[in-house]
């Protein structure tokens, strides 16, 4: 089982593959980016990753990736070791949100086993020994589940998971203790972020044991209204409750979110255009740009897309496009390490030419945000 990243060079205009996360499909898409289901598991008689000599990382990563080559389903997946990667195709794949930053800092024998054009990635010596994840487009929590509990399922009859009849199963974490579950959606709530209501419906949401934290999915400034939202705890009841009431709180955001967007195209259509309008303006003539800035002024396109106020482009080309301007993404394209004022540079010269073969190879509709 082996695999290499996918971090060939393109021609800025050549489709990329996209992670299934980005391609813009399912239930509710619109507002539910994508649904992340992730349980934890480690292996008895082994220290916790971070604790674990080398030797022990060794043993483990070899256990985890024969067991996985034993199930079938996994013949078109490969194993990624960590400790043979170069450090800027590690961040690619965290970038891809295939692997975790998490990753990037442990050390020995560790990775990811995936298939570039499936949902489903299995982590090996993260925080935990396992981490088993799937992350799809659109709000597919049950769905999610059951890839991840088969999963689990499996590997639990080649492997000796540690579990605890009181505690449950055992992490490296009290946060992920008992099921080890952790459910998230990352959101796109401009309406809530332009109604300035965002900050209460999140205060409820933690209220409901739901927390919010930034498109990355750490505690850095919100950008382009992304939210990732997440459940607190999992600990102190069953799965299908966690899913469950998790669940509930994410539709109350999305009912929320509708709102606010049918009231701003009642009550603000003109200036909601005119921040298109001047967000497409930028993009096509900076000349320098940065991550955060690419967000705020794409989010007011992607809200337009869906709005019906703006064509020429889909979301999926801007998820792509999204991708692309990453940093490791950025760097391998040029091939070459850059610094900041050179990926700044080097981005804003990257969305002007997407967007320009874009144009070029536009379908004939008119280009630009629409009365």
């Amino acid at each position: 089982m082996s695999a290499e990243p996918d971090t060939a060079k393109s021609p800025p205009g050549k489709a990329i593959s996209l992670p299934a996360w980005l391609d813009g499909s399912g239930p509710s898409a619109d507002v539910i980016v994508s649904t992340r289901i992730r349980i934890a598991r480690n292996l008895n008689g082994h220290c916790f990753p971070f604790h674990a000599s080398a030797s022990e990382r060794t043993v483990v990563y070899e256990k985890v990736t024969a067991a996985l080559r034993k199930q079938r389903r996994f013949r078109s997946y490969g194993a990624i070791n960590f400790s043979g990667l170069g450090i800027l195709d590690q961040r690619i794949l965290v970038e891809k949100r295939i692997a975790s930053p998490d990753l990037l800092q442990a050390v020995g024998d560790r990775g990811v086993v995936f298939d570039p054009a499936r949902p489903v990635t299995i982590m090996v010596n993260e925080q935990d020994h396992l981490r088993l994840q799937c992350l799809d487009s659109g709000c597919r929590p049950l769905e999610a589940w059951a890839a991840v509990d088969a999963l689990d399922e499996q590997l639990g009859r080649e492997l000796d998971i540690a579990y605890n009849d009181t505690k449950g199963f055992l992490t490296s974490s009290p946060f992920n203790s008992g099921t080890g579950l952790g459910v998230s959606y990352l959101m796109h709530l401009p309406g809530l972020v332009l109604t300035r209501a965002a900050d209460a419906v999140l205060q409820g949401a933690s209220q409901m044991g739901v927390s919010a934290r930034s498109f990355f999915g750490d505690h850095s400034a919100v950008v382009g209204s992304f939210f990732q939202l997440s459940n607190q705890a999992g600990i102190g009841a069953n799965e299908n409750d966690f899913l469950q009431g998790t669940r509930r709180t994410i539709e109350e955001v999305l009912g929320c979110e509708k709102e606010a967007r049918v009231r701003i195209l009642s009550e603000a259509k003109l200036e909601l255009t005119d921040k298109i309008f001047r967000a497409w303006g930028i993009l096509q003539q900076a000349r320098t740009l940065s991550v955060a800035e690419f967000l705020n002024l794409t989010s007011a396109l992607r809200l337009g897309i869906d709005c019906g106020l703006f064509n020429g482009f889909s979301v999926v080309d801007l998820n792509r496009a999204t991708l692309l301007i990453m940093p490791a993404h950025l760097q391998k394209r040029i091939g070459r390490e850059l610094d900041e004022r050179e990926c700044s540079v080097a981005r804003a010269e990257l969305v002007r030419d997407l967007l320009v073969e874009k144009k070029k190879r536009g379908s004939g509709k008119r280009f630009g945000p629409q009365s």
